[in-house]
């Protein structure tokens, strides 16, 4: 019954006010649609909080492949990549350096698997951000080499999301790698293995390469990253 009151009194005052002219409906129009900018006046005592309109941004541009399977696909950077284009990379890991998962990223199987393969290239080059390194777990109160460290991910962020906010120097002194006190690591000799496939510390130094006609390369790279461009070379 008090739905039947409410209808019928907004009926009524809209039918006063088509009746009336357009003077009296000025209330029944809608405002304005728009982005808005909040502005903080300050006057005295006194402050003004203030939405303006703001203009309206420019729509994402379409992608030059829309029937991709993939975001990857879809603005045709499938074999455009490397494991130095850290802007790219970034979109598709967590804070702390793990790969997020494909429903979340949208990638298709073949990408996920590249993508993670620069990854893990990226964090041997050390060309990600200090707060993007693997999160170091080492059992207190024992010896650990540096090379055999394991590396943990942490589980799936929380909303609101962690890196939306800016770290405190303690935060980020307490996310990035380091040994227990005491800890001296061993000398190793200094290699160029930033592009191997395997991890650092499974890698041996080649100290026999050799004849010259038949030389022992080191593997570099991944076979999944194959037919990449590489505009180094």
């Amino acid at each position: 019954m008090a739905t039947l009151k409410a209808l019928m009194s907004v009926c009524g005052r809209l039918l006063r006010g088509l009746l009336a002219g357009p003077a009296a409906t000025s209330w029944s129009r809608l405002p304005a649609r728009g982005f808005r900018e909040v502005v903080e006046i300050q006057e005295g005592k006194t402050t003004i909080i203030e939405g303006r309109i703001t203009a309206t941004p420019k729509e994402s541009p379409n992608p030059p492949n829309p029937s991709g399977q993939c975001p990857i696909c879809r603005w045709n950077l499938k074999h455009k990549y490397n494991y130095d284009d850290v802007l790219l990379l970034s979109q598709f890991i967590r804070p702390h350096g793990g790969m997020l998962p494909r429903k979340i990223t949208g990638l298709c199987q073949e990408e996920h698997r590249k993508i993670e393969e620069c990854v893990k290239m990226a964090h041997r080059a050390g060309t990600l951000l200090p707060t993007q390194l693997p999160h170091v777990s080492a059992p207190p109160g024992r010896k650990v080499d540096i090379q055999s460290v394991n590396y943990t991910h942490h589980p799936m962020p929380t909303f609101p999301l962690p890196w939306a906010f800016p770290l405190a120097p303690s935060e980020l002194q307490r996310e990035l790698p380091r040994l227990p006190e005491g800890v001296v690591p061993k000398s190793k000799p200094q290699l160029n293995r930033y592009l191997t496939r395997w991890a650092p510390g499974s890698v041996k130094p080649i100290y026999k390469k050799g004849p010259r006609w038949n030389r022992v390369r080191m593997p570099v790279g991944s076979p999944l990253l194959r037919d990449n461009v590489c505009y180094s070379r």
